[in-house]
């Protein structure tokens, strides 16, 4: 097992996530599982590691199961927004803004203090998008919309002056107690742009047996994430046939809760503790 091209760092999800890989087949084999990376600076568009079990190597995909419009969007309001907290002098209370993410953030960064002098100037005390009395009346309830806010609401308690942010996610519905809605996102998620890229990669490995590993985003995926309080699901999803075997994760205080889906095995659950991360 011989790697001598100069390697892309790691991000700490492909690191946690092969050390998953490795633990959970390591356990499942009378020898050690080893990996190597393998999506190297010389290597753009290969598949991120070979799995060697013994003298069979296998390919392995890392990436992340996700909305990704709400991912850019909350992206965009941690970088040119507010973020999740700020402050403003002069106020007598503390703030609550629910905001729609998918506004740009630089109206509400450049003008959040003065409308929110003028509003407690005149005594309100919540309004927004949602303020059906003050829309199109009242100029900063207005100019608080057109920023993204929904709904701004002051709030007892100290310290006077802080600001709170809460960003709207339009997480997609999941029917209540339904133990395949997993397999269902799952088959969705397969036809994307971006996994159908995943898929090639691993087909160009050439070997018989591929994983394709998702950690779930609880941020934008939080249907998924909560399915997994489902258990088990009992129907099969709709697999790519150049993806062998199918992960899912969710990050655990130990490392992660883990689905597994192959056409031969159907679908698979362990817990699976690491060592920490460096």
């Amino acid at each position: 097992m011989t790697n001598s091209a100069p390697k892309v760092k790691m991000k700490p999800g492909e690191q946690k996530a092969s050390q998953v890989v490795k633990t959970l087949l390591s356990s499942e084999g009378d020898e050690p599982v080893q990996l190597e990376q393998w999506d190297t600076s010389k290597r753009q568009g290969a598949h991120d590691f070979w799995i060697y079990r013994g003298d069979v190597k296998e390919a392995l995909e890392i990436t992340t199961l996700a909305e990704q419009s709400t991912r850019t969007n909350a992206g965009h309001w941690q970088k040119r927004g507010p973020g999740y907290f700020t402050t403003v002098d002069g106020l007598s209370s503390t703030w609550m803004l629910l905001v729609d993410p998918r506004f740009k953030a630089d109206a509400l960064t450049k003008n959040l203090d003065e409308w929110l002098r003028a509003l407690e100037n005149e005594g309100i005390t919540e309004t927004g998008l949602w303020d059906g009395s003050r829309m199109y009346v009242h100029p900063v309830t207005t100019a608080l919309a057109s920023a993204g806010v929904l709904q701004a609401s002051a709030v007892s308690g100290p310290p006077a002056g802080s600001v709170h942010l809460v960003y709207q996610a339009p997480f997609p519905s999941r029917p209540a107690g339904d133990p395949n809605h997993i397999s269902t996102a799952l088959t969705e998620a397969l036809k994307d742009e971006k996994h159908q890229g995943d898929a090639a990669k691993l087909d160009r490995s050439g070997v018989p047996v591929r994983h394709l590993f998702f950690w779930v985003d609880a941020m934008s995926r939080l249907d998924v994430a909560r399915a997994f309080d489902e258990g088990v699901p009992t129907a099969a999803p709709d697999v790519d046939e150049r993806i062998t075997w199918v992960w899912l994760a969710l990050h655990t205080e130990t490392g992660a809760d883990v689905l597994r889906w192959s056409a031969r095995s159907g679908w698979l659950r362990d817990e699976v503790s690491i060592q920490p991360v460096p």
